[in-house]
């Protein structure tokens, strides 16, 4: 719990502690989020026993708790929904339970990943296929560009900034807009490349920045 609140830039320890439940019915899926968290009786291994969750790892349970950390001014549904969370499934399973990503999940194995970005591309790099792991892999290009340290800071900034009611379309330029800004780097080609809506001013903003000459879409375009 200390990883995922240090992840979500937030308290720690939470100012009330996240419950997770087991049942032998819940309401929806295998596992869902909410308060408690409920999974059926066959995960209880997954939060119970150690040497499981060190050798097996807790995916399921860690995707839960993601989505309790999920704020609507940087969420864009339907695509982020079931993808951001997973980024505190990675990043527990890597920093707490030393389970490199792609041992975590299968679909997180380096060719399955690079599958995922070809069959984007070439499909046109449209945002109504970018959902799910496809989704995920923007995240996980920019963590590995730049570490966890700068999602941990542009949700610090997050949690300070007033709540506005805006478009899907001007929170995604105002998230590249803020991770660029935040790593000092030039993302908007980047983004542009994963199909994001980048407006011209939006891109304005941030052309003094140096280009991010590692972005790892170029070899895909």
């Amino acid at each position: 719990m200390e990883g995922v609140s240090k992840l979500a830039a937030g308290p720690s320890p939470f100012p009330r502690p996240e419950r997770i439940v087991a049942d032998v019915q819940i309401s929806a899926g295998w596992m869902h989020a909410g308060y408690p968290v409920m999974l059926h009786l066959e995960s209880v291994k997954e939060i119970a026993q150690l040497t499981y969750m060190r050798s097996e790892g807790m995916w399921g349970p860690i995707h839960e708790l993601g989505h309790n950390q999920q704020r609507k001014m940087w969420e864009f549904p339907p695509h982020t929904t079931e993808a951001t969370n997973n980024l505190w499934s990675v990043y527990i399973h890597e920093t707490v339970l030393n389970i490199p990503r792609y041992k975590a999940h299968p679909a997180l194995k380096p060719e399955a990943r690079k599958v995922t970005i070809k069959e984007y591309v070439v499909g046109g790099a449209n945002l109504k296929d970018w959902t799910l792991w496809t989704c995920l892999e923007t995240y996980l290009q920019l963590q590995e560009g730049f570490g966890w340290d700068a999602f941990i800071k542009v949700f610090s900034d997050y949690k300070v900034m007033p709540h506005s009611e805006m478009k899907k379309e001007e929170k995604m330029n105002l998230w590249a807009e803020k991770f660029s800004q935040k790593v000092k780097k030039n993302l908007m080609p980047f983004f542009k490349a994963w199909g994001w809506p980048i407006e011209d001013q939006v891109a304005k903003k941030v052309s003094s920045l140096p280009t991010w000459d590692k972005n790892p879409m170029i070899s895909y375009l």
